[in-house]
This record gives C-alpha cells, structure tokens and sequence, in this order.
C-alpha cells in the first residue's frame, strides 16, 4: 500500500485541455463555475455528459481501447446507475480492501492489479480531480472532499 500510496502522493496533475462546454444555446454549469455539490441532478448529468463521460472516455481508451471499446455511463456507475441515481461508489466494480496490507497482498496475488492501480492513481484521479475541481487525495494531506479510490469503489474487508 505505501508503494501506491506513494505513487498517488507523488503524480502529477494531467494536463486537461480547456474546454467550453455547450448544450444548444446554454452552458453547461460545472465546476469551476459551480462545485459539484451545489448543482442539482439535471445539471450535474449534463456536465456528466458534455465534460465527463467524453474525457474519462479517452482517458479509459487510451489506456485499454479493447476493453474500454464500449465506454458509457454503466462503465462507472453500474449497471443499476441509474436506480441508484448514480451515486457513487459503484456496486459493479470491484471493492478494493480496507488496509495497507491486505491491498499490498492483492497486488502481488492478483496480476492485473499493479497495472490498474497505476493507472488510476496517475491517469483517472488527476482526470476527475480536474474535471470536477477537487484535489486528489493525498495520504500524507488529506482533505475533505478529495478525489480517490474511494470514489468510486467500494472499501470493504477482504481476505487476500
């Protein structure tokens, strides 16, 4: 855990093209403009679907375009989003563990779980950080509001 936790205290914001986002006529409200815990559900689906899902889309493509051929609404909020009202974390993907060292043992257990974690911590936080201006979670900082793992995935107990 300290090695991915040392990877996510350490990276780098990316670099996110400015971008004015339309909808018809209308600007679309979004952060900075508006935080996102001020915008109410029809706004924040919108700047999900104007800013967000386009982004996070060819950030996810670009990492895997095969399994992120088919990328929607569903990749991150589940198959029941919608029921739930998109709120996060997700039920369809995968709950992480609740400590340092039992996230330490899946990542030497489970093959695929260095590459991802590398790739969320230094692709998808950064991303969704910006997008939503907020700061990315930070272990030896923590604030209140910060983008992390936790955001998106369930933190249960689990046995390695």
């Amino acid at each position: 855990m300290q090695k991915f936790l040392s990877i996510l205290a350490g990276m780098l914001v990316l670099p996110l093209l400015p971008f004015d986002v339309h909808s018809a006529n209308a600007k679309v409200v979004g952060p900075p403009e508006m935080a996102w815990k001020d915008m109410n559900p029809k706004q924040k689906r919108a700047f999900m679907k104007a800013a967000v899902q386009p982004k996070m889309k060819e950030v996810f493509q670009a990492f895997d375009a095969k399994k992120f051929a088919k990328f929607t609404c569903e990749t991150c909020h589940g198959k029941d989003g919608a029921d739930r009202k998109y709120k996060m974390p997700s039920n369809d993907i995968h709950a992480l563990p609740n400590t340092p060292e039992t996230f330490q043992a899946m990542m030497k257990k489970e093959p695929t779980w260095p590459k991802f974690a590398e790739f969320m911590s230094q692709k998808v936080e950064p991303a969704m950080g910006t997008l939503l201006d907020v700061p990315i979670y930070d272990p030896k900082k923590p604030v209140e509001g910060a983008f992390g793992c936790a955001k998106c995935h369930k933190v249960e107990a689990m046995t390695p």
